[in-house]
């Protein structure tokens, strides 16, 4: 596999989760990554509107996890497992 496709499969971001019992409802995901987040109109906290985000997110959702003061928003680089999603 070449070095830059191996870069970009280890960097993507393949799911995102806001961990609600630590979210404080501060907001600064839904500034850095609006696309995927919002605030709840129910509750003072961050919903996710993409939890499966594409590459071109990758920088703004991986801003979003760094921007968080509770460390509430969790980034991985696995989909969990089950079925695929249809194309």
């Amino acid at each position: 596999m070449p070095l830059h496709r191996e870069h970009e499969r280890m960097s993507r971001v393949a799911r995102v989760e806001v961990d609600l019992t630590r979210c404080a409802g501060y907001g600064h995901c839904v500034d850095a990554a609006p696309e995927v987040f919002r605030m709840s109109e129910a509750a003072e906290v961050a919903e996710v509107l993409r939890p499966e985000p594409g590459p071109e997110l990758t920088d703004s959702v991986r801003e979003a996890a760094r921007v968080c003061p509770a460390h509430a928003v969790h980034l991985f680089k696995e989909r969990p497992p089950g079925p695929e999603p249809a194309a």
